[in-house]
C-alpha cells in the first residue's frame, strides 16, 4: 500500500445554492510513492467525499480521503502575497457565513457543517500565514526581531560561499521557515506572533481553549473525515457550534488586524 496527495477539483463555493451545487470532478494525476510511477486518473470530489480512478487500471482500489483546500506551500512569493490579508479573510468569513446561514444544518455530524468549519479554519490559517510573512519580508525591523528571537532560526548557519552566492540567502531562508510553519499549531504560531509583531493570537486561557480545540477538531475533519482516532463519528459540527468557532476566529483575525494597524 502506497500514499499519495493529489489535487482535487474544488467546488464553486460562490454558486452553490444546494449541497449537489458543491460537486465537481476532473482528471489529476496519482504518483505511486513506492516505484515513482505517475498515473493518470479521473477524480469526482463530491463535497469533499472523493473517488480517484485510475484510467489504466479502473480495478484497482484506490481510498481517498476527504478533499482539503488551502494555498500551496511551495507556491508562495512576495509578489503572490496578497495586498491586504485581512480583506481576503474578510470576503472568505463573509461568503462562509451567508453559505453557512442558508444551507447550514442543525445535526453536529452534517457533512455541510463540517466542510463549512474546515473553510473557516483554512481561511484563518491563510490570513496568519500571508499577515506573517507579509510583514517580515516588507520590514528589516520585523526580520531583524525573528533572527535575534526565534530560536530555530538562530540555529541556521551558513558558509561565506552560500553567502556569497545568495545576497538575499537570510531573507528567503526566512521566508521559507514562515512558509513551512502549520498555522493550526495556535500555540507555536502565537510565540512567532509575539516575537515578530509584539501580537498575540491567544490572549488568555479562557478564550484560547475553545480556539486549540477547534484545531484539534480540524485534524479529525480533515484527515479522518469527521471521525476520531477511535473510529468514532463525531458530532460537534452542528450549527450552533460552527457559527461560535466562526465567530472566535473573527474576533482574532480582527483583534490582531487592528493591533497592526497603522491608525
Amino acid at each position: 500500500m502506497t500514499q499519495s496527495s493529489v489535487e482535487v477539483p474544488e467546488p464553486d463555493w460562490g454558486a452553490a445554492e444546494t449541497s449537489s451545487d458543491l460537486n465537481s470532478e476532473g482528471e489529476t494525476v496519482v504518483d505511486c510513492g513506492t516505484c515513482g510511477a505517475a498515473f493518470d486518473a479521473w477524480v469526482t470530489n463530491s463535497a469533499g467525499d472523493c473517488h480517484v480512478t485510475l484510467n489504466d487500471h479502473p480495478d484497482t482500489r484506490v481510498q481517498a480521503d476527504t478533499a482539503f483546500f488551502s494555498p500551496e506551500e511551495d507556491a508562495w512569493s512576495d509578489t503572490d502575497l496578497p495586498e491586504n490579508p485581512y480583506s481576503i479573510w474578510d470576503g472568505s468569513y463573509q461568503q462562509t457565513c451567508a453559505f453557512f446561514d442558508t444551507h447550514g444544518e442543525e445535526a453536529g455530524d452534517a457533512l455541510i457543517n463540517r466542510m463549512v468549519f474546515a473553510q473557516h479554519v483554512v481561511a484563518l490559517e491563510a490570513y496568519l500565514a500571508d499577515t506573517l510573512l507579509k510583514a517580515a519580508m516588507g520590514d528589516p525591523k520585523v526580520l531583524g526581531r525573528l533572527l535575534e528571537h526565534d530560536l530555530d532560526l538562530r540555529k541556521e548557519k551558513f558558509s561565506l560561499l552560500e553567502i556569497q552566492a545568495n545576497p538575499d540567502l537570510v531573507r528567503d531562508r526566512v521566508a521559507a521557515y514562515l512558509r513551512d510553519i502549520r498555522y493550526h499549531n495556535l500555540a507555536k504560531v502565537n510565540i512567532i506572533y509575539k516575537i515578530a509583531l509584539g501580537v498575540e493570537v491567544l490572549v488568555d486561557g479562557e478564550a484560547a481553549a475553545p480556539l486549540i480545540a477547534a484545531m484539534r477538531l480540524r485534524h479529525d475533519c480533515v484527515h479522518r473525515n469527521g471521525f476520531d482516532k477511535d473510529g468514532e463519528k463525531l458530532a460537534n459540527f452542528t450549527k450552533a457550534y460552527v457559527g461560535a468557532t466562526a465567530e472566535a476566529f473573527r474576533k482574532v483575525v480582527q483583534r490582531i488586524d487592528l493591533a497592526l494597524s497603522p491608525f
